[in-house]
């Protein structure tokens, strides 16, 4: 299995990832459901934040500044009782809450991958919230050998 256990839902800490912030480069998860159902994906860049059928909005300044001047950016991501939060350093630099059908819809998140992301980004595992899917790998972005 290629996805993360998480509950995502009533997380403090959320997703922690160390990527570098571009432009043009999204930093996509994907969202599943208990039975693996693909929910959404939630997506970033400097450009632009969205998640699937509920949030597309530009990139707010203070989020765009945050990023580290060389190299990477450690940012967080979580979507607790509703309210979709982008943290640098601990600090929510974005928040939206989800209403109606997408409060719902993302409620039902409870595991998490990786989309098109590089082999130079990590992510925190937190042996105390997560459960890693067997055939993630520990290198490369949380990701699955192509089998």
């Amino acid at each position: 299995e290629c996805t993360v256990k998480q509950d995502l839902v009533n997380s403090d800490k959320g997703i922690q990832v160390t990527s570098k912030l571009r432009r043009k480069r999204l930093n996509s998860i994907v969202l599943y459901g208990e039975d693996g159902e693909q929910i959404g994906k939630f997506q970033w860049s400097l450009r632009g934040i969205w998640l699937s059928g509920c949030v597309q909005c530009a990139t707010p300044a203070e989020l765009r500044r945050a990023r580290s001047a060389e190299g990477q950016t450690t940012w967080s991501f979580s979507i607790k009782a509703g309210v979709v939060r982008i943290a640098v350093d601990e600090e929510v630099l974005y928040e939206q809450a989800l209403v109606g059908e997408c409060k719902e819809r993302y409620s039902k998140a409870t595991r998490f991958a990786f989309y098109d992301m590089t082999c130079e980004n990590t992510f925190l595992y937190t042996r105390s919230e997560m459960v890693a899917g067997g055939r993630i790998t520990p290198d490369c972005a949380g990701t699955c050998p192509e089998q």
